[in-house]
């Protein structure tokens, strides 16, 4: 399991959000203050805008060699 933490402000950065998801094709959730969301789906996590201090975990779908490639894509959205 992988554990990130993102700030999340604006459309732009779900759709961000979920391009690097489909680029690596993982699944995972977004967890903040009781909020728990889909990291694929922009429309349900719209309405919980902004995140501010949220943490992304990726459960599944992702290799070992592509650790070091998510944590890049995912450091533009890092808290």
């Amino acid at each position: 399991m992988l554990n990130y933490s993102v700030k999340l402000d604006s459309v732009k950065d779900l759709i961000e959000l979920k391009k690097i998801a489909d680029r690596y094709g993982i699944s995972g959730k977004i967890n903040q203050n009781g909020f728990h969301g889909d990291m694929r789906s922009v429309l349900t996590n719209i309405f919980y805008l902004p995140l501010d201090e949220a943490n992304v975990e990726i459960d599944d779908g992702y290799m070992e060699s592509q650790v070091s490639y998510i944590t890049e894509a995912m450091g533009k959205l890092s808290a």
